[in-house]
């Protein structure tokens, strides 16, 4: 389960093997918390599959975020899909 990213409060994750059968998304969850469900969005579409335990202000926030990191969240992605170890982005 690599973490791409994150964002203040905000993880931005996948699951490896999503990545193999899946179109290109991520899971998003709040970083405090126990016995969370994550949010899951596509990355092409901005597409929410899954809202999770994200509000309606966190979900809008991970979109806006992945708006405007789209690129460098897709290639993070593909790494991860291809095997290749990544750093953590810290997304602004």
């Amino acid at each position: 389960m690599p973490k791409i990213a994150v964002y203040k409060f905000l993880t931005f994750f996948i699951f490896a093997y999503d990545a193999i059968n899946e179109p290109p998304h991520l899971h998003i969850v709040k970083e405090k918390g126990y016995r969370q469900r994550s949010a899951k969005i596509w990355l092409d579409t901005l597409k929410v599959v899954e809202v999770g335990t994200l509000n309606e202000k966190e979900l809008n926030q991970a979109i806006t975020l992945i708006k405007n990191n789209k690129n460098i969240l897709i290639e993070a992605f593909n790494k991860v899909k291809t095997g290749q170890k990544i750093k953590t982005l810290k997304l602004k």
